[in-house]
């Protein structure tokens, strides 16, 4: 349609994007519609612009129509900034050539039809489950049933249902098999066996398994055989409802490719675009490659966009392997060359920080085989930056740290700006010194001895920009945001109460931090609905097969409700809380007249309406960020539980008998799921951050974000050097058993993986440590206390155990980085 030179042109001139400096962007973006790309793009390499400018080259100087590109990503908030990209630019390029051609001439008047033409919402782009949801939708077959997709939680209540149902949750044999399939000492609670088996449900269509095959090896009443069984139940109940879950999703997809039924869309595509490699599983590969084969057939390419050093998936069934050897596997597939192309750049960070994830990416040498082959290190543009050193801060304690940590963001957030006194750490120098105790830092050694391990003491100025900052600019990242777990209080606890005792409170968003069904105004907001279907819990109480763990939780929700009405909440007009509570009690309606004519109790009353109402007297659940994200979680909860339920999230007053049904109903499918830990918050849940408050997050949560400051915890749970926290610093000594993943990929083409369990735990931690860090764009501190910076020593040689995220190998050597600045 027009030139590449011309689409270069507006580029740099109208959308002021720079891609000839970067030959690496060039060259990617440059290639022709039928050549296949291997592209391993680095933390904060520009890699969504050279998508959207390679999908925009493709539709302006190639001629290829949208309708035949495909685009995937791995999450739906990265699809939507994919998609506004293209839209945004696409507008642009596409204004900009119409003006250019309007002369009127022939010659330009055709180019113009073609341009006018143009409809960039015929792309098919999404993660890979809404594409699939999509396509067999419009493609099904008259008079087809579209199944309707559950959300995770959702799919995990269902399972926890049938663990209950005849109190399967109790059978030793199946306990047995899940404690030692998932290494857990204790296995109690229906909800956490339920993960373990959702995760073996899910593992088995990820790695392809033939069930039926699997099935008829195993042996009548054995554990393995009853936890098939409940997964055979689960796939029934689910079918009888016309419900699928995610990976039954993909599943019916990929067969539907294969089965010729999804032609009319295959015989369109030409070019497939592939965002997150790195955490594909087998079957995305087979659906990738399906789909591939028909764009390589209409002249077209596969490009798949990735890096494996940000591969965190593992747990959800990601194989990091297809990653990196993707050449050799689309070879085979496929009988294609494709050409690797290293986005190496990185526009994110300063240079400190992109040699600090260099560092860490490479101290280690049994990583680098569990990378791409001649990996190149991540470099930094030509153009200056302010270059902050590594900072790092180490309390005794997680009061001490959560106190200093809380007076250093106060400074930055209502000051603007924090001097702060340094001391800069030369690992080389002070391993010599302190006689064999080998540290990254032990800030008491160093405070009493600092000439002969530091430099002299810095006084350095943080800003987070050049007036005053934001909250949102500071994003504190962990291994787990909880703040009270298993009844002990963390670190983020602690800082939580230190900012809101600030002169300037600053506030915290971390709706992760506390179980769903521990907060309070989960307990209120749950309770009352409670009280309102079921007065003293007269229907709850005579089901005595509801499991301990629910019936507790159930019965301190109702007293926080009826503590909460005691406080005669806002507002008391037209009706006040107590009011409304008994009149549902009751079944009494409000108003009981209306123009003289008698109201009568409805027959029906759905629990949504009732938990909207409810949210009337309670603040919290309307105005606060968080609160707003519990009650998203609770009304999803009852509204897509209602599609295993008879009376579909309603209580019927029909009769006394469909009275009880209904409320026991309601229970089991939304409240003993909320109550066991059944349902939690989920990353969906989570898109959009809060422009006024210092986000915490989960390392997974963070990836594909990024902040001016990123503060890192590396070890403020490590109190004590305790084996029970090894496989979050240094899994060095894992149960010799084999793991779900292994149990289960020995029967898929896969086969167990080369690298032991040992290796692949290390290697996740790497990866893990690896996103935090190059998340930081300014500014990056690590966190802890000091016990998490020790390592061995003469006495505790055989106790202590080291810290990878602080300079650790895997051979229990430590290797260290080049500097850092002591806080």
């Amino acid at each position: 349609m027009i030139s590449y030179e011309e689409f270069e042109d507006i580029i740099v001139n109208i959308l002021k994007r720079d891609i000839s400096s970067n030959k690496q962007q060039q060259k990617a973006i440059l290639s022709e519609p039928d050549k296949s790309l291997f592209i391993v793009a680095g933390p904060g390499s520009g890699k969504t612009t050279v998508m959207v400018l390679k999908i925009l080259k493709y539709i302006f100087v190639d001629g290829i129509d949208p309708s035949e590109i495909l685009a995937t990503t791995f999450t739906k908030k990265a699809a939507d900034e994919l998609y506004s990209r293209i839209l945004g630019w696409g507008d642009e390029i596409k204004t900009h050539l119409e003006d250019k051609y309007c002369d009127g001439s022939f010659e330009t008047g055709a180019k113009l039809a073609k341009i006018e033409r143009i409809d960039f919402n015929q792309i098919t782009l999404g993660t890979t489950d809404s594409i699939a949801e999509e396509l067999l939708r419009d493609h099904k077959k008259p008079g087809e049933n579209q199944s309707i997709v559950i959300e995770e939680f959702v799919a995990n209540s269902a399972m926890i249902k049938i663990l209950i149902e005849d109190e399967k949750y109790l059978n030793k044999n199946l306990v047995e098999y899940l404690k030692d399939l998932s290494g857990k000492p204790k296995l109690e609670e229906p909800s956490k066996m339920s993960e373990i088996l959702m995760e073996i449900k899910n593992r088995l269509f990820y790695d392809q398994i033939d069930f039926n095959e699997l099935y008829a090896k195993t042996q009548e009443k054995s554990g393995q055989r009853l936890a098939l069984d409940c997964i055979k139940e689960y796939q029934k109940t689910l079918k009888d409802r016309n419900t699928i879950d995610f990976a039954m999703l993909e599943s019916k997809f990929l067969k539907k490719l294969k089965s010729n039924e999804l032609d009319m869309f295959l015989d369109e595509i030409r070019i497939v675009l592939i965002d997150e490699y790195q955490d594909t599983n087998l079957i995305q590969e087979d659906i990738y490659f399906t789909i591939a084969k028909s764009a390589l057939e209409n002249e077209g390419n596969i490009t798949v966009v990735g890096d494996d050093d940000q591969s965190l998936y593992r747990f959800r069934g990601a194989t990091v392997d297809l990653f990196t050897n993707y050449e050799k596997r689309v070879k085979n597939r496929l009988g294609i060359d494709v050409e690797e192309i290293n986005l190496t750049t990185n526009y994110r960070s300063t240079e400190n920080i992109i040699d600090h994830c260099n560092q860490f990416a490479e101290l280690d040498n049994e990583y680098q085989q569990a990378r791409v082959e001649n990996k190149p290190k991540i470099i930094a543009p030509d153009f200056d930056r302010d270059k902050m050193p590594i900072l790092g801060m180490f309390r005794n304690n997680p009061e001490m740290l959560a106190s200093d940590l809380s007076r250093l963001i106060d400074k930055l957030v209502n000051k603007g700006e924090a001097e702060i006194k340094v001391l800069q750490v030369l690992n080389e120098k002070y391993y010599k010194k302190v006689n064999g105790a080998i540290n990254i830092a032990n800030l008491q050694k160093i405070k009493q001895d600092s000439v002969k391990a530091c430099k002299k003491e810095e006084k350095i100025k943080l800003k987070l920009d050049s007036d005053y900052g934001s909250a949102s600019d500071i994003a504190i990242l962990s291994y787990s945001p909880k703040e009270i777990q298993y009844g002990k209080r963390s670190f983020l606890h602690h800082l939580r109460k230190n900012l809101k005792r600030l002169r300037n409170p600053i506030e915290m968003f971390n709706p992760r931090g506390i179980d769903l069904q521990d907060i309070d105004v989960v307990a209120i907001f749950c309770g009352l609905i409670l009280e309102c279907i079921d007065p003293e819990g007269g229907i709850q109480n005579s089901d005595k097969t509801i499991p301990n763990l629910a019936k507790r939780n159930m019965i301190r929700w109702r007293m926080k409700a009826k503590e909460f009405i005691k406080l005669n909440p806002k507002p008391r007009e037209p009706i006040s809380l107590n009011d409304f509570v008994t009149r549902w009690q009751l079944r009494r309606p409000y108003p009981e007249r209306i123009n003289d004519i008698e109201q009568k109790w409805p027959k029906t009353a759905s629990l949504m309406e009732l938990a909207y109402k409810l949210t009337t007297w309670i603040e919290e659940l309307q105005e606060d960020v968080e609160g707003i994200v519990y009650l998203e979680a609770i009304t999803k909860s009852i509204t897509q539980t209602g599609f295993f339920n008879d009376y579909h999230s309603t209580i019927s007053f029909r009769n006394p008998n469909q009275e009880r049904e209904s409320v026991l109903e309601a229970i089991w499918n939304i409240f003993i799921p909320i109550s066991t830990g059944g349902v939690s918050i989920d990353e969906s849940l989570l898109e959009t951050l809060p422009d006024d408050r210092i986000n915490v997050l989960s390392i997974h949560q963070s990836k594909g974000l990024e902040f001016p400051l990123v503060i890192v915890d590396v070890g403020s749970r490590f109190k004590t050097n305790d084996i029970k926290t090894q496989r979050l610093r240094f899994p060095k000594m894992l149960p010799d058993k084999k793991t779900i993943e292994d149990s289960i990929r020995q029967y898929s083409v896969l086969g167990e993986s080369e690298r032991s369990e040992k290796d692949r735990s290390f290697d996740d931690l790497t990866r893990l440590y690896f996103v935090a860090f190059s998340r930081a764009e300014s500014v990056l501190l690590l966190i802890g206390l000091n016990s998490a910076i020790e390592g061995y020593n003469k006495k505790n040689d055989h106790f202590d155990i080291p810290n990878i995220a602080l300079g650790w190998s895997r051979d229990e050597k430590y290797v260290g980085f080049k500097e850092i600045y002591l806080i």
